[in-house]
């Protein structure tokens, strides 16, 4: 076959796989796509065209490798900006960085290029480079919410709070949607919590700054200064403790669940001693009553964000989530509103070799067996001389708890 022959084939092809995805039929389209760039390597539209396919199903690496066979096939603006912009979703953030500096060589004033740069430097934690960078886009992007997010952003973290007020505010006019709008109003309600503090001091005082969450602790604190622990293995004593405070400040502050209910196995023993403790009932996640109050998720080890998030999409109405211990920070941003302790590196509870060795039929007495020990343990425990401090801490001092627009 001729290279120009070649050249026909591939084109052919390349319309057969436009047509397909236009029809809603992406397996066909993707195949004539790569036959495409088999007949002609270098025919840019058949790399661009299965780049964005991968790239709407997800498949963002592979589509990182097409766009770079586009950069590398013409070294011009829109083939470095779409790889850059897949690699800040690959959070390949020094790959990305030198995409768009690219952007920039060509075209100086480019103000897309610079708010990509910035959303990159925000990422790594490089607040005053990114408030540079948002200069041009903030201007040319004026009807933009998500530039006026991302300034506030740069503006809290560099304890500028009321340029941040002031930007996220603008934001909030601008903002379309209602998940929008919510969660720029968590960010003005993170404003208002950073006021509160002359200075924060531990992992109590930023979680609550950052996100209004809870951090209860364990046996290894005090419930006040509280640090994050590296390779932990809970002890039944460190469970108890975190549980007996958070009884204390659910009866305080009153809180009304409609049940407990977990998305692993491990969970099991955690939310069934919630469930005794709190007089609740425990749910099976699967099977929920139709309810229009909230569920507590309980989670013993969250080594998943995206299974947590999974859980709640099935609840019936809005509800709270409680980690014993979370450990999936490098991962994930996301928090639950109540944590025991942050623990980076392994982390186990004590009942998970018991389990693990029990025959299926047995479960689910020795998960109530391993309940009503936590439940004793909980029961018996000496009281902590500042507990009244502890509970003060959230119903006193810092209210502005993301639970509270939960219950």
């Amino acid at each position: 076959m001729t290279d120009e022959t070649k050249r026909v084939a591939s084109r052919r092809h390349l319309r057969y796989g436009l047509a397909f995805e236009r029809t809603q039929r992406p397996l066909a389209a993707v195949d004539h796509f790569r036959m495409a760039i088999a007949a002609d390597p270098t025919l840019r539209d058949a790399h661009n065209a299965l780049a964005f396919h991968y790239q709407q199903q997800g498949l963002l690496a592979k589509a990182a490798e097409e766009f770079a066979a586009v950069a590398n096939l013409a070294d011009d603006y829109f083939a470095h900006f779409n790889l850059g912009y897949v690699l800040i979703e690959l959070e390949r953030y020094d790959e990305a960085e030198r995409e768009f500096r690219r952007c920039l060589e060509i075209d100086p004033s480019d103000a897309a290029a610079q708010l990509e740069l910035a959303y990159i430097h925000a990422a790594r934690g490089e607040y005053t480079t990114a408030l540079a960078l948002l200069e041009t886009p903030r201007q040319r992007y004026y009807d933009d919410w998500t530039v006026f997010h991302l300034l506030g952003r740069c503006l809290f973290q560099l304890q500028r709070y009321d340029e941040a007020q002031q930007a996220w505010q603008q934001a909030l006019a601008l903002a379309p949607a209602s998940d929008a709008q919510f969660e720029l109003l968590a960010s003005l309600q993170s404003i208002e919590r950073r006021r509160e503090f002359h200075a924060t001091t531990g992992l109590k005082d930023d979680l609550y700054v950052q996100e209004g969450v809870i951090c209860l602790g364990s046996a290894t604190d005090d419930g006040i200064t509280i640090a994050p622990l590296a390779d932990h293995h809970l002890s039944e004593h460190d469970v108890a403790r975190t549980l007996y405070r958070f009884i204390a400040l659910a009866r305080s502050s009153n809180w009304r669940l409609a049940g407990v209910t977990v998305p692993d196995g491990t969970s099991k023993p955690l939310a069934a001693a919630l469930a005794a403790l709190l007089d609740i009932p425990l749910l099976n996640l699967h099977h929920l009553p139709e309810t229009t109050a909230p569920i507590l998720i309980a989670i013993a080890v969250g080594h998943s964000a995206d299974l947590f998030t999974l859980s709640r999409e099935r609840l019936p109405a809005p509800g709270p989530g409680f980690c014993l211990a979370l450990n999936w920070t490098r991962q994930s941003k996301l928090l639950p509103e109540i944590i025991g302790v942050v623990v980076e590196g392994k982390c186990t509870v004590p009942w998970e070799a018991e389990l693990s060795h029990v025959p299926p039929s047995e479960q689910t007495t020795r998960i109530h067996q391993i309940a009503g020990r936590l439940v004793h343990h909980v029961q018996s425990l000496p009281g902590e001389d500042n507990l009244p401090r502890q509970i003060r801490y959230y119903t006193r001092h810092h209210r502005r708890l993301a639970i509270n627009g939960l219950l």
